[in-house]
């Protein structure tokens, strides 16, 4: 049985047909994620809580129930979750094990669930997952050590990447490692983060590419369009689509497949690689992505609508395009000052609210849509211009 969004009208008196309670999503983390998330459930009726450490964080200034508190500290999360009938998280770098506990404690679900999340979090498991699950992925071996580190050079003729197996993003605790000199930078790093490190081929990709499939928890999918991506600095600066390949079809097959296999609910980000053989998996994210936020405005259904809905296992709507092509485009902060901008035509402005701006901090992003994804991507680059960030 389906679980129904309860709505309450103004007054206390609820629509026929609904439940005098709204349902109570809580979301730990008060990002911009959480934000957009906080965003799309007032659009459902959903009454939404956040749980972050600061009354300024962008989620939290879109929402009438906001709580205080350390998402990764116990109290604080057993707190916030016997105030919600239900919770998902904006990022996969918290707690797991803690969150496990304390949701099997108050008997408030988590989705996705907190072990998938501990387990996706570590890029040794993720990648062992992918293997289990017949998955493509670059090939990798497990760095203990300085001298695991020299061997590697051999084994990946002397390149590799070299990946942090925990809380890395956005380039944070990765390293091209391309020969002696550049090992020695980071020997110290290696013999000091308890978290470990995979070595991992160097992948001569033709294109970045990234896809968003959601999974609900009576098992409906929708998989959005392929799109590509382009890094600068590490940072996602744009994505357009749709995009084409000749693997996108049986690869996104296995994928579903995969979310069934381990009971996966929401929306789950997957960035690829294209190369001469075909596409590889780089790396999984349990939760919406930078990639997916196009959809706000070229689908009829955004990740972050059908990412609540597949917590509450309500029946997924249609992800059709809103036209033939579309692309989006981060606003990244390029100095310390007030930002300023005058708002240009023909695109969507989603600003996240940061009290703060810093070189390559991610303040909002812009949408557009065109009869290709390119044609969609100049206007953004002509709409950037209108902005002092």
């Amino acid at each position: 049985m389906r679980e129904g969004c309860q709505i309450l009208v103004k007054g206390g008196r609820p629509r026929p047909g609904s439940s005098k309670k709204m349902k109570r999503i809580g979301l730990l983390g008060g990002g911009q994620l959480a934000r957009m998330l906080a965003l799309r459930g007032h659009s459902l009726g959903l009454e939404m809580h956040v749980l972050s450490e600061s009354a300024y964080d962008p989620a939290a200034l879109v929402v009438k129930h906001h709580h205080l508190g350390n998402p990764n500290e116990e109290l604080s999360v057993r707190k916030f979750l016997k105030s919600v009938d239900i919770a998902t998280f904006e990022s996969e770098f918290l707690d797991s094990d803690l969150l496990s506990n304390v949701s099997s404690y108050t008997k408030t679900p988590i989705f996705p669930h907190p072990d998938l999340m501990g387990l996706i979090q570590d890029r040794l498991n993720q990648k062992e997952l992918l293997i289990l699950n017949r998955l493509p992925t670059a090939k990798f071996s497990l760095i203990h050590s300085v001298a695991d580190a020299e061997t590697a050079l051999k084994v990946f003729d002397g390149k590799y990447i070299l990946k942090q197996r925990r809380f890395g993003y956005d380039g944070y605790g990765t390293f091209v490692i391309d020969g002696k000199k550049a090992l020695k930078v980071v020997c110290e790093k290696i013999e000091s983060d308890d978290s470990g490190f995979i070595a991992e081929e160097f992948v001569p990709f033709k294109r970045e590419l990234a896809m968003m499939i959601a999974r609900s928890r009576s098992g409906e999918v929708r998989s959005l369009p392929l799109v590509e991506t382009f890094q600068e600095n590490s940072r996602c600066l744009w994505v357009k689509g749709p995009t084409h390949s000749k693997q996108s079809a049986p690869l996104t097959k296995s994928l579903q497949k995969f979310l069934a296999n381990i009971k996966y609910v929401g929306c789950m980000g997957v960035e690829l690689f294209e190369t001469r053989k075909g596409l590889l998996i780089n790396e999984l994210a349990p939760r919406v992505h930078n990639s997916g936020h196009y959809s706000l405005d070229a689908l009829r259904e955004d990740q972050f609508t059908l990412h609540l809905k597949a917590i509450l296992d309500l029946p997924f709507g249609q992800v059709e395009q809103n036209s033939k092509g579309f692309a989006m485009l981060n606003l990244l902060g390029e100095h310390t000052r007030l930002p300023k901008w005058t708002l240009p035509k023909d695109v969507n402005f989603h600003w996240y609210g940061k009290n703060e701006n810093r070189v390559g901090r991610k303040m909002g992003h812009l949408n557009a849509l065109g009869s290709s994804g390119n044609q969609a991507l100049k206007k953004l680059v002509l709409a950037r211009k209108s902005f002092d960030i």
